[in-house]
C-alpha cells in the first residue's frame, strides 16, 4: 500500500493486485483502508476507484506487453 497523494482533505492510496478476487479481499486492501480510516478517524468518502495503469497502452504495445506487470488499484478519498 502507498498513500501516493496526501492532502490535509484526503489523498489517493494504491495496492498492487493480481487478480479481480484480490482487489476487494487482499491484506493490501485492508492496509489501504486502514491508512484511510487513520488519516480520516471522522469518516471519509471514497470519491474515486479503480485499476491505475502502471505504463500506457501505447508504450507497452510499442514493448509488445514487456513493460506490463502487476496491476495497481487506487482509492481517492476525501475526509468529512
Amino acid at each position: 500500500m502507498t498513500l501516493v497523494r496526501d492532502t490535509p482533505a484526503g489523498g489517493l492510496v494504491t495496492y498492487p493486485f493480481q487478480n479481480e478476487v484480490d482487489v476487494l479481499t487482499s491484506s493490501e486492501r485492508r492496509d489501504a483502508m486502514e491508512a484511510i480510516n487513520r488519516k480520516c478517524p471522522a469518516g471519509f468518502k471514497v470519491q474515486k476507484e479503480g485499476e491505475i495503469p502502471k505504463v500506457s497502452r501505447a508504450a507497452d504495445r510499442a514493448w509488445r506487453g514487456q513493460m506490463g506487470g502487476g496491476r495497481l488499484w487506487g482509492i481517492q478519498f476525501a475526509c468529512q
